[in-house]
């Protein structure tokens, strides 16, 4: 069942056909970073995906594994939070709110009450960030 499970967090964050022709025959790891910026994976993941397609011996990828670990903590190679990746914004949604905006007169705020949400996520998930200056005290 791991191994189910893996496989198919595999094909959804990286699908074969749309990885593929982006994988080198050789695992390059400066490649592999750069990757991992653009798709939202770690580096490790990419290789993992390399076994998976089939596409380099097994000795390859447990060298590669290696030559990682050497390499952690250096940039671009570092464990990094998800937090900092702006993922995929909902365009269907921001469709449907503007619509509604349309037609009701429907408002971001309220949309906020409606959900027990704070309008500044609402509108962030609507990608709508709010451009209202942030006050601090200094």
């Amino acid at each position: 069942m791991e191994r189910e499970a893996d496989a198919f967090a595999a094909e959804f964050l990286t699908p074969q056909k749309s990885i593929l022709p982006l994988l080198s025959r050789r695992v390059d790891l400066a490649q592999l970073a750069g990757l991992s910026q653009t798709w939202g994976v770690s580096v490790s993941s990419l290789i993992y995906r390399y076994r998976e397609l089939g596409l380099v011996s097994d000795a390859t990828i447990s060298r590669a594994y290696q030559r990682l670990r050497g390499l952690s903590g250096q940039p671009g190679f570092a464990p990094e939070s998800v937090r900092g990746y702006p993922g995929e914004r909902p365009v269907m949604l921001r469709k449907a709110f503007e619509l509604a905006e349309q037609d009701t007169g429907l408002t971001i705020r309220a949309l906020a009450v409606e959900l027990a949400w704070k309008p500044a996520r609402v509108g962030e998930l609507l990608g709508m960030p709010d451009s209202r200056p942030v006050l601090r005290l200094v």
